[in-house]
């Protein structure tokens, strides 16, 4: 068992994806809007037992992702508990990802390429924080879906790139949010919150993480962006609205997430001359 643990196959898709499972269930029993804290509690669950917890004050980009999360996770909660919504609430996870993104690229921002990542990732957190407001009404695939590829694609666009952690850590991100979706089908039953929006946040310092300071084809992630609209997706499915019908929308909203992150993923292979990575 212990053999098993250890083994990084199981560590970023079936451990991720067990303690989703369980995090969703528990926080859902606990307060219902809470259900979608689960995803970003699971990758800090997993972080800490897969790559350690921390020192405070970090030392490295990956200890800052981890602290930076934990301080997401923490806001999104807060939001979800006192039912903040709107303008107000974005503001606030606007700033905590703008900052947490400054604070992880100080150290990188050397030359006028590594600026000019950072504000296309600042711009792509602008999109995450202002772009969809969430409430609990709000259907939770489309985005828990956009969610799920985009942490597919910097996983699997570090594993390309040979980067361990950032690419064990991205693909649990995605099978939390694996397990999340799977809670809610073939009905959805929990909202997706500000908690979800602080989840889809970690993404993004991911993939700031990983273009910042590996030498993985980090660039071709822009091809992955339309996976953000997802949401735009679901309102032109001919769908009716019966329980087999939001079932089907359901997959289809995630099949029209993944796809292109699934272009960004075979750019990454290509470029990277088709060689395996050694991971």
């Amino acid at each position: 068992m212990s053999d098993l643990l250890h083994d990084p196959f199981v560590q970023s898709s079936l451990l991720p994806l067990l303690v989703s499972l369980l995090m969703v269930g528990v926080l859902h029993r606990l307060k219902r809007p809470l259900a979608v804290a689960g995803i970003a509690a699971t990758f800090l669950v997993v972080f800490a037992l897969v790559v350690g917890l921390p020192a405070l004050p970090p030392p490295s980009s990956m200890g800052k992702l981890f602290w930076a999360s934990a301080a997401g996770l923490a806001l999104g909660v807060a939001a979800d508990v006192i039912g903040a919504r709107g303008r107000a609430a974005a503001v606030c996870l606007a700033a905590w990802l703008a900052g947490s993104l400054v604070w992880i690229s100080l150290p990188a921002l050397e030359s006028v390429v590594e600026i000019l990542t950072l504000l296309v990732l600042l711009a792509v957190g602008a999109w995450v924080a202002f772009g969809r407001h969430p409430g609990h009404s709000d259907g939770p695939t489309a985005p828990a879906a956009s969610l799920l590829a985009l942490a597919l694609a910097v996983g699997s666009i570090a594993l390309i790139g040979s980067s361990a952690s950032i690419a064990q850590m991205a693909l649990a991100l995605a099978a939390a949010a694996g397990g999340f979706l799977l809670w809610n089908w073939p009905v959805e039953r929990h909202a997706w919150g500000m908690s979800g929006q602080a989840a889809l946040g970690i993404v993004v310092l991911l993939a700031g993480v990983l273009a910042l300071f590996t030498q993985s084809q980090a660039t071709v992630l822009l091809l992955a962006l339309p996976a953000l609209l997802a949401d735009r997706v679901r309102r032109y499915l001919p769908v009716p609205a019966t329980r087999f019908g939001q079932a089907a929308g359901a997959a289809a909203v995630t099949v029209a997430a993944v796809l292109p992150a699934l272009v960004a993923i075979g750019a990454a292979y290509t470029l990277s001359g088709g060689e395996a990575s050694p991971y």
